[in-house]
Order: structure tokens, then C-alpha cells, then sequence
């Protein structure tokens, strides 16, 4: 499912592609109330989808599914960061303070997130 919003979100708007081309990172998902997980490895302009978490990961974002899934509704603003101060951004901060998203390996890979995101984000 995550790989079929990515194809749809780069094949339609250039500036994602150009993030997709820049991107080299393995990011981890994994859905708490399914207990399931994947690692999407961005490698430049292509995209491996593995079931599970796998070793190496830059990034792992863990949350119940509707947080996964609302993290493509965030807006993305000046300077291609994401839009915190709107309704969709209030609460995915809320989760991120409340604990009920974490994101492992945040510190130093903060760009990584943010290319990611825009990559998700289906809101613009």
C-alpha cells in the first residue's frame, strides 16, 4: 500500500520526484495495533519494499495505522518542511509528544524525515 502511494505521489509531481532521486535512506514502518512492520529502502531514484523491519534502518516510525496513514496528510509549507500548526500537524504532534508515534533515529537524520515526508504527503 505504502509503495503504491509513493509511485502515484512522485509520478505526479516533479518536486517529489527530485526528492525520490535524492533520497538514500532505509526507513522502517512499523503499525502498532497490527503489529506489523516493513523497511522501505530509498536508493536514489528506486524504492525496495521489505516485509518486516530489517537490520540498518536510518529511520523507524512505529504508530497505530490511522497516525501512519494521517502522516500523508500533512501539509508540506515554506521551504518544503511540514505543516505543524494546521489541524492534521496539531495532532500528529500530539502523538509525537504523547508517545503514541515514535520515531527511532530522529536525531541526525532529521532531513531523511522531512524528504520522506514530503515523498508521503499527499496534501501538498
Amino acid at each position: 500500500m505504502l509503495g503504491g502511494l509513493i509511485e502515484a505521489n512522485v509520478e505526479s509531481r516533479p518536486e517529489k520526484r527530485k526528492d525520490f532521486d535524492s533520497l538514500a535512506a532505509r526507513v522502517g514502518i512499523f503499525v502498532t495495533d497490527i503489529d506489523e512492520g516493513v523497511t522501505l529502502d530509498f536508493q536514489r531514484g528506486h524504492l525496495v519494499v521489505h516485509n518486516g523491519l530489517e537490520p540498518k534502518r536510518d529511520l523507524t516510525i512505529r504508530a497505530e495505522a490511522g497516525t501512519v496513514m494521517n502522516l500523508s496528510n500533512l501539509r508540506i509549507g515554506l521551504f518544503g518542511m511540514p505543516v505543524y500548526y494546521d489541524e492534521v500537524g496539531r495532532g500528529v504532534a500530539a502523538k509525537l509528544v504523547g508517545g503514541k508515534l515514535r520515531i527511532d533515529g530522529l536525531l541526525g537524520n532529521l532531513a531523511t524525515l522531512n524528504t520522506v515526508t514530503r515523498i508521503f504527503s499527499v496534501a501538498g
